[in-house]
């Protein structure tokens, strides 16, 4: 009988290369990378069978099976998911999403609407590749902006609100961004040890993975993978999951 071929997907982002060392090489995976909500669409379509997906798609659908033990978490300031403005993003009345990350986009609005206790921000679609610089003249007064573009976007004309960093400071508990979901439990339990040893690839890696990306700052990208990023799903990520999905709902 022919071995059953998985076909995985991932994330382009730094913050994604210690959970899939080796997995483009695995002869019983075929693998590809793709923007968090267009992975979420082949969960959809069954053109995928697990992806590390943006968390709030495991809360829209119960059906789903999240892979224990990984995933792709934060506690304080996260630096990827920021929203940039000329001023002050926290002051904003028109907010552009980026269409991306429904995690991240959920998280703005719960950022504004309970952490700030704001009602008089509107959110908008935002432009491909928005500049945070130019939002004003697009009619925005700040932009979402997340991945490794965020992460180097940081200059004197634009002002940023580091999303993990308020989530931290409000709740206490670490935001969980990502998550390895598949369509079913049976499929999450077969594919737990694979994702498990490219982890355990990944995760002695982090100095080569920062050290081919020249582009985002190799020092900042050291620090961003081995200081930043969280990749076990334990007690305290599950914990700020949960409220995430009870203040998502609510």
């Amino acid at each position: 009988m022919t071995e059953r071929r998985w076909r995985i997907g991932s994330v382009p982002y730094l913050n994604a290369r210690p959970l899939v060392e080796g997995l483009a090489n695995d002869p019983t995976i075929t693998y590809r990378e793709d923007v968090p909500s267009r992975l979420a669409r082949g969960l959809d379509d069954g053109s995928l069978d697990a992806a590390l997906v943006s968390s709030v798609e495991a809360l829209r659908h119960p059906g789903r099976a999240i892979v224990p033990d990984l995933c792709i978490a934060s506690r304080g300031p996260v630096l990827s998911v920021k929203v940039f403005g000329r001023d002050d993003p926290k002051h904003a009345k028109r907010v552009a999403l980026d269409g991306a990350s429904l995690t991240a986009a959920a998280l703005t609005r719960i950022a504004y609407g309970v952490i700030l206790d704001r009602r008089d921000v509107e959110f908008v679609p935002a432009v491909i590749a928005p500049d945070p610089a130019a939002a004003n003249d697009a009619g925005v007064d700040a932009t979402l902006v997340i991945g490794d573009k965020a992460l180097v976007l940081d200059r004197p004309d634009t002002r940023s609100w580091d999303l993990g960093d308020a989530w931290t400071q409000w709740s206490g508990l670490p935001f969980v961004w990502a998550v390895w979901l598949a369509r079913d439990a049976r499929i999450a339990a077969a594919l737990h040890e694979t994702l498990m040893a490219a982890y355990d690839r990944g995760a002695p890696r982090i100095d080569a993975f920062a050290a081919a990306r020249p582009d985002l700052g190799v020092d900042r990208a050291r620090h961003y993978l081995r200081h930043v990023m969280r990749y076990r799903l334990e007690s305290s990520e599950l914990e700020g999951l949960r409220r995430f999905d009870a203040i998502r709902v609510s």
